[in-house]
């Protein structure tokens, strides 16, 4: 990115249409899912609107999808009590990765015509070169956020159904890993910033269980976006 930066630039502007809307339509797909369950409280608060899509976005998480490429929204607040069987908070804890999965399916096949025209590296393009660089990071964005979101990692939807799944046997070790969360997610991103100077972006590794095979099945291939490419071995742009 220091040594050409031209390319990064233009393909996190291309990036940021498909960016937004994948952030929001993961929170909106949690706010979804919990209110089919009952739960008012996202309908009272004004997560169920697009009214003012300000509310579904954190700063912190539009600028990891700008600079690495994966992201998340602010938390809709939720009544955590309507949750009460294992398959209702499974449900919840898997709405915002689905909603994703979903608009990664519309804009993969969408795309799939035009995919030689993508070209995220340059803003100089052809009518059908914008359209299609354009699709193709609205899909590529979608399945980032998805497979993002679905690590095993304290506070992340992953997480969430490992607790469902395993809490009632193991309560004392999900108390206090959730005592600790904050920790851990601070370590885990030390981790990811030092180790991208030893052994390159370690999210290229850590996304593929989720990313590459949902990106094979919808496109026909496994590419991945410019600073980011979780196929192993790399590939795509």
């Amino acid at each position: 990115m220091l040594s050409n930066p031209y390319p990064w630039l233009a393909s996190a502007l291309l990036l940021i249409p498909g960016a937004l809307l994948a952030i929001a339509a993961h929170e909106l797909g949690h706010a979804l899912v919990a209110y089919w369950l009952g739960d008012r409280t996202p309908r009272n608060r004004g997560y169920l609107s697009l009214d003012n899509p300000r509310k579904f976005y954190s700063v912190y998480g539009l600028l990891m999808m700008l600079f690495w490429r994966v992201g998340w929204g602010e938390r809709i607040p939720v009544n955590e009590y309507r949750q009460e069987g294992a398959w209702q908070k499974l449900a919840y804890a898997l709405g915002g990765p689905a909603a994703n999965l979903l608009l990664a399916i519309v804009f993969g096949l969408a795309t799939r015509p035009l995919f030689a025209y993508v070209n995220p590296t340059t803003v100089v393009l052809s009518p059908i070169g914008y359209v299609a660089t354009i699709l193709y990071a609205a899909f590529f964005a979608n399945l980032s956020v998805m497979a993002f979101n679905l690590l095993p990692v304290p506070g992340f939807d992953g997480w969430r159904v490992i607790e469902t799944l395993f809490r009632r046997r193991y309560p004392r070790f999900f108390m206090d890993v959730s005592g600790r969360q904050l920790q851990i997610q601070q370590v885990l991103i030390l981790l990811l910033f030092v180790g991208q100077f030893f052994a390159g972006n370690l999210l290229n590794v850590v996304l593929v269980p989720f990313y590459a095979p949902a990106a094979t099945v919808i496109l026909g291939t496994c590419s991945g976006y410019i600073g980011l490419s979780p196929c192993l071995p790399s590939a795509g742009f």
